[in-house]
């Protein structure tokens, strides 16, 4: 059996991709690091605001940016449960309207 060679031009397209990664993560970071400079200054001007470290439990802001990216994802995933159900309102209100035939193609899907 022959041993797989390592192809020169596959190489240099993975260096590549890698290299295009890590500058698209280093321009992410300046970006993250500029909205913080921004958010900062912005909410300088926010009463109550300025001292995040006490104060932010009192006006309901998030303390860190971790707490700030889990509120951020725990709405959307609230909003989607919304909408999901919401779905599943308007499915089960049309039912009976639709032909068997659709209705159960419909159901083998899920």
């Amino acid at each position: 059996m022959a041993t797989p060679t390592a192809d020169p031009n596959l190489d240099q397209v993975r260096e590549r991709a890698v290299d295009m990664v890590a500058q698209v993560q280093e321009a992410g970071l300046r970006f993250a690091g500029s909205l913080a400079e921004s958010w900062t200054a912005a909410l300088q001007n926010v009463p109550g605001a300025g001292a995040v470290s006490g104060s932010a439990a009192s006006t309901g802001l998030p303390r860190t940016p971790g707490e700030a990216v889990d509120r951020f994802y725990d709405t959307g995933v609230q909003i989607l449960e919304a909408q999901r159900n919401v779905a599943h309102q308007v499915i089960d209100a049309v039912a009976p309207a639709l032909p068997t035939s659709v209705f159960a193609a419909t159901s083998r899907r899920r």
